[in-house]
């Protein structure tokens, strides 16, 4: 589910207003934790995200499942399997990646092409080569799980206004899960966060200071973002 106007507004809720320092002057290093339920992560492999719609999920997935040896090895590693909460037919896959080159091979062979089409995928599919860059440290209390996606002017800056704005405010009404940042546009910044509130999204779009807010902290596309639902692998 793509919702733009949605979008924009949370993630506003996401970003501190901050100030327009450039990426050099405002370096990752520097970003501090303390006093924030995130520790900083960049140790680990990079992350695929795939997302595409299909005729029948089911059909689909088991398709999918009978592949995972030819996944792997190209370096691909399932973690997760997603299906869409409100479109059934949206799968989205997260998977670890031991080498990008080889998975961009795998990604874009005929072979591929021909499987998903057999496995009744109904479009291209949207990839995100991601890099993780923080965790959330305390218990996921909430239940409602959901994907985004959208460009920043600065990752770095992004990240150091989102820490600070978890310093500022300790009450916030969902839990981000993890922050990853793009590999191939660094300043692509993704995350998995929940809610308890089903109609959050819909909620946020009438409370214009988000949007200001988002503008300031220098966001500079319209946000994807599915609402999931976890299957078993």
């Amino acid at each position: 589910m793509k919702l733009p106007l949605a979008a924009l507004l949370i993630s506003s809720l996401l970003i501190a207003c901050g100030n327009t320092k450039t990426k050099t002057e405002d370096p990752l290093s520097t970003v501090e934790t303390e006093g924030t339920p995130f520790k900083i992560d960049d140790n680990s492999d990079p992350e695929l995200i795939i997302a595409h719609h299909v005729k029948e999920f089911e059909l689909w997935k088991a398709s999918f499942d009978l592949a995972e040896s030819v996944r792997e090895k190209y370096g691909i590693q399932t973690r997760k399997v997603y299906q869409g909460s409100l479109d059934t037919n949206l799968a989205v896959v997260a998977a670890n990646v031991v080498n990008l080159d080889t998975a961009r091979f795998y990604l874009n062979s005929e072979k591929l092409y021909k499987s998903m089409e057999m496995a009744g995928v109904k479009a291209e599919i949207e990839t995100y080569y991601l890099q993780d860059r923080l965790h959330y440290t305390k218990t996921i209390t909430d239940t409602i799980l959901m994907f985004m996606s959208f460009k920043v002017i600065s990752y770095n800056r992004w990240q150091k206004a989102f820490l600070d704005d978890y310093k500022d405010d300790k009450s916030h009404d969902f839990q981000v899960i993890k922050v990853m940042q793009g590999v191939e546009n660094e300043d692509q910044v993704a995350m998995l966060f929940v809610v308890n509130d089903p109609d959050y999204v819909k909620k946020m779009e009438s409370n214009g200071a988000f949007r200001m807010k988002m503008i300031k902290a220098g966001v500079i596309s319209y946000p994807v973002i599915y609402k999931l639902k976890e299957r078993l692998i």
